[in-house]
Order: structure tokens, then sequence, then C-alpha cells
């Protein structure tokens, strides 16, 4: 399973080594770039033969292929015009979370998941300025 290091080079002591799960591969790149597979940058990634327990790729700052993080902007519309948008929260997952709306007495709220933070700020600018 491939987990890339999005925080820094893969060096010695920078990735878990169990004694259960060898690893197969290590690359690094020239620097960070753009990972399609994780949706973010990363500085180069590691191989094991099987998945890594959560937490342990989670202290050293591996994302394991497939995953991304996805931002979530919650945009008010109110019956009076008036309009607020933020970037309220982010959630690393495999699929893109389910948007919500919800309609009430004075406002209509709509929870939309971005995979980019760019997107998510355009969506707020976007809805800041209906």
């Amino acid at each position: 399973m491939k987990y890339y290091s999005i925080e820094r080079p893969v060096e010695p002591w920078s990735y878990p080594e169990p004694k259960d799960n060898p690893v197969k591969e290590i690359w690094n790149f020239n620097g960070p770039i753009f990972c399609e597979q994780i949706g973010r940058e990363a500085w180069g990634y590691v191989v094991y033969e099987k998945p890594l327990n959560e937490d342990a790729a989670y202290a050293y700052d591996l994302m394991p292929e497939g995953r991304k993080t996805w931002y979530c902007v919650v945009s008010s519309f109110y019956d009076n015009g008036r309009v607020t948008a933020n970037i309220t929260a982010s959630k690393l997952a495999d699929e893109k979370p389910e948007s919500s709306f919800t309609s009430l007495r004075r406002k209509d709220v709509y929870a939309d998941w971005y995979d980019s933070y760019e997107a998510a700020q355009k969506a707020v600018t976007d809805a800041r300025n209906a």
C-alpha cells in the first residue's frame, strides 16, 4: 500500500518500519508536487507490503493513496437577501462526504464539500457575491 509523505521528504526515521510490514519502495520527488491520488502536495511516498495502522500513518504525516482531504463550505441565504459563507470543516475520507440542505424559518443553509481548499475558497467568494 502506498503512503504519501505530506510534510517532509522521506528520510530515515520519517516513516514507520514495522517488523511485520516491510517497506517495499521509497521515492522522493524533487520537492513537493501536487499528487492527484491524494488531492494535495506531497514530498514523496513509501510503499508497504500491507496497510499501516491508521495511528502510525497519522503520527508520521503519511496519507494513504486514494484518501483526500475534503473541505466543507456552509452557506446561509437569508430571506432579507443577506448571505454568509465560510469553510467550516475539513475531513479526511476516501469518498466525498454527502452535501446537505436545511430550510429554516428565515434562511436556507447549504453544506457542500469540495476536494481542494482553493475550490472551497472560490465557493465562499461566489456565495458572498451572489
